[in-house]
């Protein structure tokens, strides 16, 4: 993802952020981003229009200064990487979507506002988008028109006039005064959009608070065993015990499992993410809750490192999955997995976000 946006004489135009098929990640990951305290406005190309946007990303930048963040799509290649990322929050055909901070996989759609854009009408749209923004950080729809400076006087010798009259010293007095409550409704509302920027930094910042506290709040493993493996399947089973209720333990079963050759290695070497919360994915691998947390993004792995359309498959017959371990973080840690003919697990790796290395 890079930026554009041409530079006037006087001050830098607006920046747009311009999203091409490799920066659909980054991107996607910047939308459920937790630290994100503004709306994040999304342009995409009319396959149509010879694949270019119907609104004006620029201008778009423009009339949003300060209250959002302005993406543009390249191309139609850029949408369906989107598409895959995204899903139904993504946007096409030159629409525009808005995405709100606070955002999450597990929101409903209409959320997010779609605003369709007619192409001999693209104006329309702009002043639509711009309008939500305004309304989303709590402003009046349209923005208030802005002062009109007046002339300062001459110095130059002028000729004695007439003295003014009443109506023209009643005027001048209104317009004294009326230009000063503008004035103070500019003021009130910059320190609206101030206090209102701030509530929303402290509302993400106690989030995350919140979230580290929860996290925090799981104690490390103890170590009762000198054998990896044997430590680590006895951590399994405590994980498993703590984590699902007796009740629902006979429907939610450890599956039967064992460990790739890599996978010991890799939990010493990754540095990422603490192996209590690595254990809690574990478990929800092999009793199959994994399939209901859209939250960690559980897919196949493709064929060819990444490359290929199908699905990777070892000579045995064995599929590679993958899920994300941090919920809703961009380049979130990776748990690998291959679920073998008759649905057994071998554990594979934990990794970086973009190593999908697995044998």
């Amino acid at each position: 993802m890079r930026r554009t946006g041409a530079r006037a004489a006087a001050a830098p135009a607006a920046e747009v952020w311009v999203v091409d098929a490799a920066g659909a990640e980054a991107f996607a990951g910047r939308v459920v981003e937790a630290s994100r305290i503004l709306p994040l406005v999304l342009v995409s190309t009319s396959r149509r229009h010879d694949e270019r946007p119907l609104v004006d990303p620029t201008r778009l930048a423009e009339e949003t200064a300060g209250l959002a963040d302005v993406a543009v799509m390249t191309d139609d290649a850029a949408s369906w990487a989107l598409s895959d990322r995204l899903g139904r929050f993504s946007a096409w055909g030159g629409a525009v979507r808005i995405f709100l901070p606070d955002a999450t996989e597990a929101d409903p759609w209409e959320r997010h506002p779609l605003v369709r854009v007619d192409a001999h009408r693209p104006a329309a749209a702009l002043a639509q988008v711009a309008a939500r923004v305004r309304a989303a950080a709590g402003l009046p729809a349209t923005a208030p028109a802005p002062l009109t400076v007046l002339p300062a006087p001459s110095t130059a010798p002028q000729a004695p006039g007439p003295a003014p009259g009443r109506d023209q010293t009643q005027r001048e007095a209104e317009l004294t005064r009326l230009t000063s409550q503008l004035a103070d409704r500019d003021r009130l509302l910059r320190e609206k959009d101030d206090t209102i920027a701030e509530l929303r930094r402290q509302v993400q910042k106690m989030a995350k608070q919140l979230r580290a506290g929860r996290e925090a709040g799981q104690p490390e493993p103890t170590a009762v065993y000198a054998d990896p493996e044997r430590q680590f399947r006895h951590e399994v089973e405590q994980r498993w015990l703590t984590a699902v209720p007796e009740t629902e333990r006979e429907e939610r079963p450890l599956a039967a499992y064992r460990l790739g050759r890599d996978w010991l290695a890799s939990l010493e070497a990754i540095e990422l993410v603490d192996r209590s919360k690595i254990l809690d994915v574990v478990v929800e691998v092999l009793t199959g809750r994994i399939v209901d947390n859209t939250a960690r993004r559980v897919r196949r792995m493709r064929a060819g490192d990444g490359g290929g359309s199908g699905p990777r498959v070892r000579d045995d017959g064995a599929v590679a999955w993958r899920c994300d371990i941090k919920q809703r973080a961009a380049s979130a840690p990776r748990l690998m997995w291959w679920r073998l003919p008759g649905n057994a697990i071998e554990l594979g790796r934990v990794a970086a976000h973009d190593d999908i290395q697995l044998r």
